[in-house]
C-alpha cells in the first residue's frame, strides 16, 4: 500500500485529504443525527490496487482513508469483513471497480460491514456475478452499523441483492447511488426464484424485532435503473425518507415495498414505466406518506396511507420536474478527481457570519444569465473563485483577483448554459480563508 495526496468530495461539501487542509464535512439526512458523519477526516489516504492491499487497508483500523484504484477482483471466499471500526472513508478513484464472480452462498459478496460507526463509502462501483437465488451475499451489507454515508456508488448485478441494511443499523444516508442489473438473471437457484433481481432490503425479517426504533435511512437522488425487479427498497420497521429518486426499470414489478411496521415518507420522486410504484404488501406497515411524486405510464398502487414520521432534519430538495435529468446525469460513480477545494471549512480564523456578509456580495441572486461577485480584500490579498454544482462537480474557475490596494473587487460572471439549480461559489484567499456562498440559477 502507498500513501499519496488524494482529493475527496463529500456530498454538499468538498474535502481535501492533505496535511495542509483541515475541514469538517457535513451531511444532511438521518446520518446527520447522532453525531453526524465525518469518515476518515484529513489523514493521508492509502491507495490500493490489488485485493491484498484492499483487504489489508479495510481491515486495519489505523488506516482511515482508502483510495481504490483500478479494477480489483474479489476471489472466491474473499468477501471482505469490515468490522468494529469507526471513522473511515473508502472511496473509488475514477474508473475503479470492485468485482465478484462467485455464485455460491458462502463464498459470494464483496464487502460485509458489521458494528462500524462513522463510515463513508464514495464513488465506488461494486459489480456482482448476476442475480441467483442461492441465499448468498449482497455486493455490500450494513449489519448493526450507525452513522454511515454511502454516496455516488454504483451497485451492479448483486447475487442475492445489491445493497442491504439490517440488524439495528441506524442513521444511514444513501445519496446519488445507482442500482442496476446488466446481466440476465440466473434461474434454478435453490431459493426458488428464477429472477432474483431484488435490489435492496432494509430489515432481514418480520421477526427481527430488535430493529424497532432503528433502520432510520435517508434515500436521496438515487436511481433504480434497468433490470431492477423489486426491493427499491423493501423496508421493515425503519423510518425511511425516500426523496428525489428515479425509478425507471421497465421490468420492475414492485418498487418501494412497505413491509412489516415500515414508516415511509415518499416525496418528490419520479416513477416511469414501472409496476406498483408503492407496494403496500400485507398492509402491516406503520404509515406511508406520499406527496409530490410524478407517475408516468405506471400501473398499480401509488397512494399512501396514514401519516409518516416527521424528519428531525432539513434537506435541500430538487424540484420534482428536475429530478430525472439531474439523477440520470449524476447518480453512480460519476465523481472526478478535479474536486480539490474544501467547502464548509471551519478554520480558527473563519470570519463571523456578519463579516462574511460584509466581505462578499453576489447579485442578483437568484440569477438567469449574469451575476456580479464582489469581494472585499486587503492590500496584496488574492482570491480565487470557483463554481460548483449541487453534486460538488467543478463547473467553472474564474480569474484570480489581486487587490493592489485594500477595497472591494467586482467580478462579473456570465452563466454558461448552467441548468437551473443551486450552485456553490467558493472563494479562497492566499491567506487561507475559504468561504462558500449559495448561487441560485433560475
Amino acid at each position: 500500500m502507498r500513501k499519496q495526496f488524494v482529493p475527496l468530495l463529500f456530498g454538499g461539501a468538498l474535502c481535501l485529504i492533505s496535511p495542509f487542509a483541515k475541514s469538517q464535512c457535513t451531511v444532511t439526512g438521518w446520518a446527520s443525527q447522532n453525531g453526524g458523519v465525518t469518515g476518515g477526516g484529513t489523514t493521508t489516504a492509502v491507495t490500493v490496487t490489488t485485493y491484498a492491499e484492499l483487504k489489508s487497508a479495510i481491515t486495519t483500523s489505523s488506516v482511515k482513508n482508502v483510495a481504490v484504484s483500478g479494477t480489483i477482483t474479489i476471489p472466491s471466499g474473499g468477501r471482505i469483513s469490515f468490522q468494529d471500526q469507526s471513522g473511515k472513508t473508502i472511496f473509488g478513484m475514477p474508473g475503479s471497480k470492485l468485482v465478484s464472480t462467485d455464485l455460491t452462498a458462502d463464498n459470494s459478496g464483496i464487502i460485509y460491514v458489521k458494528r462500524c460507526t462513522n463510515i463513508i463509502f464514495r464513488n465506488l462501483i461494486l459489480e456482482g456475478p448476476g442475480a441467483y437465488d442461492t441465499d448468498g451475499y449482497d455486493n455490500m451489507t450494513l449489519d448493526n452499523c450507525s452513522n454511515v454515508w454511502v454516496d455516488h456508488c454504483e451497485f451492479q448485478d448483486g447475487l442475492d441483492g445489491n445493497f442491504d441494511i439490517k440488524n439495528m443499523s441506524d442513521y444511514i444516508n444513501v445519496t446519488w447511488c445507482k442500482f442496476i442489473y446488466n446481466k440476465a438473471p440466473i434461474a434454478g437457484g435453490p431459493g426458488g426464484a428464477d429472477d432474483h433481481r431484488f435490489s435492496d432490503l432494509f430489515g432481514s425479517g418480520d421477526g427481527a424485532t430488535a430493529d424497532r426504533g432503528h433502520l432510520r435511512v435517508t434515500m436521496q437522488n438515487n436511481w433504480w435503473a434497468q433490470g431492477c425487479v423489486a426491493r427499491m427498497p423493501r423496508v421493515r420497521f425503519g423510518k425511511v425518507h425516500i426523496v428525489n429518486n428515479l425509478f425507471n426499470s421497465t421490468v420492475a414489478k414492485q418498487c418501494i415495498q412497505a413491509g412489516f411496521e415500515a414508516d415511509l415518507l415518499i416525496e418528490s420522486n419520479v416513477f416511469e414505466n414501472v409496476a406498483k410504484p408503492i407496494d403496500k404488501m400485507n398492509n402491516d406497515f406503520t404509515a406511508i406518506t406520499e406527496q409530490n411524486n410524478i407517475y408516468t405510464n405506471t400501473t398499480g398502487n401509488k397512494t399512501g396511507s396514514g401519516t409518516a414520521f416527521t424528519p428531525p432534519y432539513t434537506l435541500n430538495t430538487t424540484p420534482v420536474a428536475n429530478v430525472k435529468s439531474q439523477v440520470m446525469a449524476s447518480a453512480g460513480a460519476t465523481l472526478t478527481a478535479d474536486c480539490m477545494i474544501v467547502l464548509d471549512l471551519q478554520p480558527k480564523n473563519k470570519p463571523s457570519a456578519q463579516e462574511e456578509i460584509t466581505r462578499t456580495v453576489i447579485y442578483p441572486n437568484p440569477v438567469k444569465d449574469k451575476v456580479t461577485i464582489t469581494v472585499a480584500l486587503k492590500k496584496n490579498e488574492q482570491a480565487e473563485i470557483r463554481i460548483y454544482d449541487a453534486q460538488g462537480r467543478l463547473v467553472d474557475v474564474l480569474q484570480t483577483v489581486t487587490a493592489v490596494t485594500a477595497g472591494t473587487q467586482s467580478i462579473p460572471y456570465i452563466i454558461k448554459g448552467n441548468i437551473q439549480g443551486i450552485y456553490n461559489v467558493v472563494i479562497t484567499t492566499n491567506q487561507g480563508m475559504r468561504s462558500t456562498y449559495k448561487l441560485i440559477v433560475q
